[in-house]
């Protein structure tokens, strides 16, 4: 069973952890197995060492904390903001890190295959145990016991060192890997579906070829020599918007990969542009005007949308992991024909997600645009 720790005596413990660890009197290393230490803040703490196998620190905040040679077997880290943690040698075999931050983390040595997972009860019977119920389970052992990789699915690793990792098992399925050191990690029987890798360096990978079959990897020829053509499609939506109509059309970037063209989309005035299934990773859209844009299937993970309107935007089925929202306006717009048309985030993933500031709701009259139906 789970304990809840208060939060005077977590960080009692922490304290005579950090003596311990830099030799002080009064030091005592921090173990705190199966605790229930949910969105506990330690930033920039010294906690190298420290035995917290099977804990509940989803939501928490590590940032910058050092945790090398720390025991988090099997603990629930979902969500956790890791940035520029010290996670050199440590344990995480089996955890659940879904949807963490782990930007410029380092991760050399790091542990991450899968793991037995089993409790006792006080029967003395084991018993299966999951830390994430949504998880795959990977596989049974020949002893019966529930075998699971760690789960890194939607986490943020971008700039993360994981050099020399053992990952055997991991699932890094919608992660962000750009700009990772993954040089001679061993990634053999790991999951990577629609994992981003742009800038990563692949030679020296061990790693079965068909697992890069759906990663999104720097873009390609087609992509750079479309770029061009995206920027002039832009221009002609703003020369539309400014002129009612009158002049210029919508863009229909349907489908593009529009990473290259990145630097174009912040502050424009781009009322109604289509962009369904376009691949957007990471493009800052902040402060442009986007009423009515068209983003169902596409991918916007990272993407920043900060104080962006979006009244009458569709995210339908869209990936917004890690995306801002910072300052967003949200709501209706009327069509042309008439129709009302909401926001819609329906069925996207949003996990990570920054909705951290008031959104303005609809009113009760609907921004009036003409757009095209």
């Amino acid at each position: 069973m789970h304990a809840r720790i208060p939060a005077s005596a977590l960080e009692a413990a922490v304290d005579r952890h950090e003596r311990f660890a830099t030799g002080r009197p009064g030091g005592l290393r921090l173990i705190l197995r199966f605790s229930m230490l949910q969105g506990a803040v330690l930033q920039k703490r010294h906690l190298a060492g420290a035995d917290l196998m099977g804990s509940n620190l989803a939501g928490g905040k590590l940032a910058g904390t050092d945790l090398a040679g720390a025991h988090l077997y099997c603990c629930d880290l979902r969500e956790i903001d890791l940035r520029a943690a010290n996670l050199t040698n440590a344990d995480l075999r089996g955890s659940s890190l879904k949807g963490a931050r782990l930007y410029g983390a380092r991760m050399d040595g790091v542990d991450l295959r899968d793991a037995h997972v089993a409790v006792v009860e006080a029967s003395g019977l084991y018993r299966m145990w999951t830390v994430d119920p949504s998880r795959s389970v990977s596989d049974f052992g020949p002893d019966g016991v529930l075998r699971q990789g760690v789960d890194l699915r939607f986490a943020s690793l971008k700039r993360a060192r994981l050099g020399k990792a053992r990952l055997k098992g991991a699932d890094f399925s919608g992660a962000n890997l750009s700009g990772a050191d993954l040089a001679y990690a061993d990634l053999r029987g790991c999951v990577f579906a629609e994992t981003i890798l742009t800038g990563v360096d692949l030679k020296h990978l061990r790693i079965d070829p068909a697992a890069l079959a759906t990663c999104i990897l720097d873009p390609d020829a087609e992509a750079v020599a479309q770029a061009d053509s995206a920027r002039r499609m832009l221009d002609e939506t703003e020369q539309w918007v400014d002129n009612f109509g009158r002049q210029g059309r919508v863009a229909d970037l349907s489908g593009m990969d529009l990473r290259p063209a990145g630097a174009a989309f912040a502050g424009r005035r781009l009322a109604g542009i289509k962009a369904m299934g376009v691949r957007a990773i990471e493009i800052d859209f902040s402060k442009s005007l986007l009423t009515g844009a068209n983003f169902r299937d596409a991918d916007l993970r990272g993407a920043d949308f900060s104080y962006c309107d979006l009244r009458g935007v569709s995210f339908r089925n869209s990936q917004l992991s890690f995306a801002n929202f910072t300052g967003v306006r949200i709501g209706s717009i009327r069509k042309e024909d008439g129709a009302a048309v909401a926001t819609d985030f329906g069925g996207a993933t949003t996990i990570g997600a920054t909705f951290d500031a008031p959104i303005i709701q609809p009113s009760p009259a609907p921004l009036a645009l003409a757009l095209p139906c």
